[in-house]
Order: C-alpha cells, then sequence, then structure tokens
C-alpha cells in the first residue's frame, strides 16, 4: 500500500514536472532586445495614458537639507539611548542630565525646549518649529514632541495638519491613528514601507510599493529636482492587465524575466502559454493524460488489491469457525479415552500422545487465527506470547522427534554445550523450526545436520542439507506460493517463516553450497518485541 501511494505522488510530481518542461521547452527564460524594447514602450505609454494622483516634488515640499532628513527612515534611529523620548515629550523628570548634549550642535533649540517643558519659559518662539534643526537628539522632530506635550494646543488637530511638513515620516502613523487620514501626499507617505522610503530618498527612478507606484521625473543634473508622479496601484495593474507583462520589485534569488532598477518585469500567465506552440500544448496534454492512466491503474490495482485480503480474511474466518466444531469433538473424545489410559499398552499410549499434540496443535492454530483477526485493526501481523524456555536443547529436541521417527538415521543434531535459558513464543518458533527442516528433508538430500550455537546474546540454529536449492536466493524462495520440483504444499511455508522471523525479531539468512538456513534467536526478546509491538 505504502508502495502504491509513493508511485501515485511520484506520477503527479511527474505531471507538473512535465508540463513545466514543456512550457518552457522553447527557450531559456530571458528577455530579448524586443522584449526590453516593449516594456520601455509599456512604460512610456503608461506615463503618457496614466492619470497620476500627485506630481510632488520633494525639494519644494522638504526646502531644505536639514528638513529634508524628516524623510529620511533611518535617521530617527541615530538618536541615543539615553535620550528617551518619553522624557523630553513631558512635564516629568526635569532634572535631567545634560553633560550628554552640551557638545551637539543646536545645543540653544534643545534648551528652549527644556525651558518650555518644564515650565520655566510660557511659550516658544514663533519661528521654532520651521527652523533648523528639526530632530530633537532623542531621535524624535520637535513637532512630534510638542504633539505629545500637548502645551499651547500643539496637539490641536489644526496646529498638527499645518506642521505635517516638520514631523518625521515616520511619526505620520501615530499623527492619523489620533486624527484620522492625512492631507496631501502625507497620507501616501505614513503608509509607505522604510525600504521605499530609502529608495525615495535616494532618488531611484521608479518605487513600487503596495498600494502605489512612484515614478521619478527626468531633468538636467545640474538642477538636481526630486519630483514624482504618484500612481495607484490598482490604475497600473489595471493598463498592464492586456499586456503580456506583470511587474513586482525585484527579489535577490528569484527568476526574474527583465530587471528595471529596484523592479521586475515577468510574463503573466496567459501569455505563457500563447508562447507554447500547438505540439507543445500537445505533449503537454498527452503526459497529462499519460499520467492520469498511470493513477487511474494503481487506483484499480489497490481496490484489487483490498478486495483479495478481504476475501482471504472471509476465508480464515470461515476456516477459524469451522475448524472448531471437529476439534472439540476430537477434544471430547481424547477426554473418554483418557479415562482409560491406563488399560493401554505401550504402542496405544504413544498414539494417544502423539493425537493429543496434534489436537492441540490444531486448537493453537485455531485461536491464533482468530487472535490475527483481532489484531488486524492494530495493524499487528501477529499476537506474541512469549514465555520462558529454561532447556532450549530439549525445546528443539521435541520439536525435531517427529522427523526422526520418520526418517530415521537422516538427522543429526549437535546440541549446545551448556543448555540455556530463551525468552522466545514457542508456538511460532516451533512452526518456524519445523518449516525449515521440513523444507530440508523434502527439498534437499541426507543427511541434514542440526547446530546449536551460543553466541554472545543469542543462539544460532543451523539445518543444513546435501541438496542442490532451486532458488538463487532466499528472497525469491520465501515469496508467496513459490514452489520447488517436489513440492506438494501450499508453497507458503518459507513465507510464513520469513514474516514470522520478522515479527518475532529473529535473524534468518540463506547461503548455498551446502544449502543451510540459519536461525538467530535472541536470548531475551523484550527489546525486540516492544519494538515491533509498539
Amino acid at each position: 500500500m505504502r508502495l502504491y501511494m509513493v508511485l501515485i505522488f511520484t506520477a503527479v510530481v511527474m505531471a507538473f514536472t512535465t508540463g513545466y518542461i514543456a512550457l518552457f521547452i522553447q527557450g531559456s527564460y530571458r528577455a530579448t532586445p524586443s522584449d526590453i524594447l516593449e516594456i520601455n514602450k509599456i512604460k512610456q505609454e503608461f506615463q503618457v495614458e496614466g492619470d497620476p494622483i500627485y506630481i510632488i516634488n520633494f525639494n519644494s515640499l522638504y526646502f531644505s537639507d536639514d528638513q529634508f532628513k524628516l524623510l529620511d527612515p533611518s535617521v530617527v534611529l541615530e538618536g541615543s539611548s539615553q535620550f528617551k523620548s518619553n522624557r523630553f515629550s513631558s512635564t516629568k523628570d526635569c532634572n535631567f542630565s545634560f553633560k550628554g548634549l552640551l557638545n551637539r550642535n543646536n545645543f540653544e533649540k534643545v534648551w528652549i525646549w527644556e525651558e518650555f517643558r518644564c515650565g520655566r519659559r510660557s511659550k516658544l518662539p514663533r519661528s521654532f518649529f520651521v527652523e533648523a534643526p528639526f530632530l530633537h537628539p532623542s531621535g524624535h522632530s520637535f513637532a512630534y514632541l510638542a504633539f505629545k506635550l500637548g502645551k499651547n494646543n500643539y496637539d490641536s488637530r489644526s496646529w498638527v495638519m499645518a506642521h505635517l511638513p516638520f514631523f518625521h515620516v515616520r511619526e505620520l502613523s501615530q499623527i492619523r491613528q489620533t486624527y484620522g487620514p492625512l492631507k496631501g501626499v502625507f497620507e501616501i507617505l505614513q503608509s509607505v514601507g522604510s525600504g521605499s522610503l530609502g529608495d525615495l530618498v535616494r532618488g531611484k527612478g521608479t518605487i513600487l510599493t503596495k498600494e502605489y507606484l512612484f515614478a521619478r521625473l527626468s531633468y538636467p543634473k545640474i538642477f538636481n529636482i526630486l519630483e514624482y508622479r504618484i500612481y495607484t496601484r490598482e490604475e497600473l495593474d489595471a493598463f498592464l492587465k492586456d499586456s503580456p507583462f506583470i511587474l513586482h520589485n525585484y527579489q535577490p534569488g528569484r527568476g526574474c524575466f527583465y530587471k528595471d532598477g529596484s523592479l521586475c518585469w515577468d510574463y503573466n500567465v496567459k501569455h505563457i502559454f500563447k508562447l507554447a506552440n500547438t505540439s507543445t500544448l500537445a505533449f503537454f496534454v498527452g503526459m497529462i493524460l499519460i499520467i492520469l492512466v498511470v493513477v487511474r491503474l494503481l487506483l484499480v490495482k489497490i481496490r484489487a488489491q483490498r478486495l483479495e485480503d478481504e476475501k482471504r480474511r472471509l476465508a480464515l474466518r470461515v476456516l477459524t469457525h469451522e475448524f472448531r466444531t471437529p476439534i472439540t469433538s476430537l477434544t471430547l473424545l481424547l477426554e473418554k479415552m483418557g479415562k482409560k489410559y491406563s488399560q493401554f499398552d505401550e504402542e496405544m499410549e504413544e498414539v494417544y500422545l502423539r493425537l493429543s499434540s496434534e489436537v492441540h496443535r490444531l486448537r493453537r492454530l485455531t485461536e491464533t487465527s482468530r487472535n490475527y483477526l483481532k489484531a488486524e485493526q492494530n495493524k499487528k501481523l501477529l499476537n506474541l506470547n512469549f514465555e520462558m524456555v529454561s532447556h532450549f536443547n530439549e525445546f528443539v529436541e521435541q520439536i525435531i522427534e517427529p522427523f526422526e521417527e520418520s526418517h530415521p538415521g537422516c538427522f543429526h543434531l549437535e546440541r549446545l554445550e551448556e543448555d540455556v535459558t530463551v525468552e522466545v513464543d514457542t508456538y511460532w518458533l516451533g512452526i518456524c523450526i519445523k518449516n525449515i527442516v521440513e523444507n530440508a528433508i523434502t527439498h534437499g538430500a541426507p543427511p541434514v545436520s542440526i547446530r546449536l550455537n551460543k553466541m554472545k546474546n543469542s543462539i544460532v540454529l543451523e539445518v543444513e542439507d546435501q541438496g542442490k536449492c532451486e532458488f538463487e536466493s532466499l528472497g525469491i524462495m520465501s515469496q508467496e506460493f513459490m514452489k520447488g520440483n517436489k513440492s506438494t504444499g501450499t508453497g507458503l511455508g518459507m513465507n510464513i517463516v520469513k514474516k514470522v522471523c520478522r515479527e518475532m525479531g529473529v535473524g534468518l539468512k540463506m547461503t548455498l553450497n551446502p544449502t543451510t538456513l540459519t536461525l538467530t534467536i535472541p536470548l531475551s526478546v523484550s527489546t525486540k518485541r516492544t519494538i515491533k509491538r509498539g
């Protein structure tokens, strides 16, 4: 199931990848001279046909170099941390030491402000806010400090609106929070980000924000005039709607069809499809259809496999249910026979014990099948029941005893020199050993050697025969319904062994010449059990 999901995901990725390659197979995604000419033509047409909401000469709005600093977003960061703005915009803390300000330029204006805020001066000079310097050492404008202080109606709407050019541009948003929309171009400037403001201060030719486009007007350099036409972003997008391009800010590391200063021109989706010719689109659609067919086949296969699994589970349920009746009858017959056990001769006693063992095996098999069906929701292959085996030699001897009786002289058992205690599921480990031994008898050649060796933390059980194996590897031999030429069974024995060993944490491997199957059984599988059963 997991493999099918991987295949479906791969098919979908291939579809989109193929489509991307098909669309751009015509050539590299780079602007040609004709593309650049078309872009310049679009720019010229927009400036002719577009209707700017403002034409602003920032040299006249911020008439001096000192006032122009109010437009620079980096200036407010230059204020020293020791000059906190809330100290200079209130009547508190008037005993502040001025040692750090003595060597600064225009100290007289700072001193006048201190006298005014602390009540030693009733009013400020008429030209206090309109003459340089405009910024206090705290990093804020004197107009903003007066607005926060609130004396002499400096916090009135009429005074604030009349003095907007003397506030720092990063302070305008706080003014807007108090009085609502600002007048003129200041409403636009308060929404412009720091990066775009920096470009404006540096006189970039075109500046694009989320809401506006700033296009600088060209003048001879000797005049050094900073004048911009300001357009809304809606008008720009509407103009470009019928063109093959879209416009956005350039981002380093991101692909760009044509870099125009700080802007990037790219083809829109509609134009990209126009670039692809008919054969390319046919190839793209064809690949999509092929991928869809593959995905469809995978889904059909998944549904078919689910149906087949359900059929197998139903068959197992039926067999489990039907087996219980004859097993119950056999158990009752054994109980009746057991009452006369003392009357049996030696041969009948052995038959009775053998029959009891086989009935117990059938009962355990039925119970295991029922537990498997219950464990299906928990995603467990087996419901393991680990127990301590105090004598491992004796455990193996009991398993191979029936084979020694039916094939006398064909077996050679090398026991552990020192018997050990092992924690295993005796039923499932017994099934694994029985299947391996039976496989050696059926498909191999005598003699069959069974060797037990104790390693540091495990027991190694090797079953070796002298026949030639028909399969190249354990993976092939353990496939479902894989049968050898001499087999009369179902072809599931080694497949069962492989799955049970994996579930119990028992190692399984095969070597050839001579054919040897090896089980590596941990002395204590508590750790393995925790991992497997989670």
